[in-house]
């Protein structure tokens, strides 16, 4: 599928990873490092496919305003702004990203209109909107502002959105760790290969395009796994996600 003439690597890398490693299915808690771990000239090519890509690290504010009543009027069911008064409220810890966009927790996000509610919300927090208001308020619209871009940013990628929906389950990813798998890093260094050797735009469409299916491959596999509950299997998807989408940037790059 891939641009050949990467003899030279495939005998270093042979050379390197002297065997396959037999992978064991993933913990859902990082497990120890292994004693049958990838030599270091393996674990510095994958590491350049490795991306941070994950579900954002912000916390939530802890501040009063969860039970859905306006701090300012008292009215019932105030989300983010209160429908009868206006105000902005403060973050809600209980309010997930899903919710903040009115959409059911799920991989595929059957809502096409995302972008649309996020442009929506962010005009209803914008500066100029709140700026006449308290320093409390004009408090509680840039954080609530930050939660929504933040929320936006992780439902629109596929694999943020995986890795934040294993987190709802209180499942965590160690996002450093290596795939022990001498074809997945053969592949990689074939794609990087042809990503530099492409001369023009045609070509890294391509190379792009190839990419993505794999990527989307590995996507329908952490849905399937995910819907049934199986988390070690939905583990190993992201995992995978993480290097395609890492060089789906590649391409996007050189562009």
């Amino acid at each position: 599928m891939w641009r050949r003439g990467a003899g030279l690597l495939r005998r270093h890398l042979a050379a390197a990873c002297s065997r396959r490693v037999r992978r064991p299915p993933a913990p859902l808690v990082p497990a120890a490092p292994s004693s049958s771990t990838p030599s270091s000239s393996c674990r510095q090519i994958l590491g350049i496919f490795r991306g941070s890509i994950g579900a954002p690290s912000r916390c939530l504010s802890n501040q009063a305003g969860g039970s859905g009543a306006c701090w300012s009027c008292g009215a019932t069911g105030a989300f983010l702004s209160c429908g009868s008064c206006g105000s902005v409220q403060p973050v809600d810890p209980s309010v997930d990203y899903f919710q903040i966009f009115g959409l059911k927790r799920e991989y595929n996000i059957k809502d096409n209109n995302l972008e649309g509610r996020y442009k929506e919300w962010q005009k209803k927090l914008h500066p100029d909107l709140v700026h006449s208001k308290s320093e409390k308020e004009r408090g509680y619209a840039a954080e609530q502002s930050a939660l929504v871009i933040d929320a936006y940013r992780t439902l629109s990628k596929p694999l943020s959105r995986a890795l934040y929906l294993l987190k709802l389950e209180g499942i965590h990813v160690d996002e450093e760790k290596t795939i022990n798998d001498p074809e997945l890093l053969m592949e990689m260094m074939e794609i990087r290969e042809a990503v530099n050797d492409a001369s023009d735009s045609q070509t890294l469409e391509k190379i792009q395009s190839q990419v993505k299916k794999k990527l989307e491959i590995w996507s329908h596999s952490f849905q399937d796994a995910f819907d049934k509950k199986d988390f070690d299997r939905a583990i190993e998807a992201t995992q995978r996600m993480r290097y395609y989408e890492r060089a789906v940037e590649e391409t996007v790059k050189k562009l």
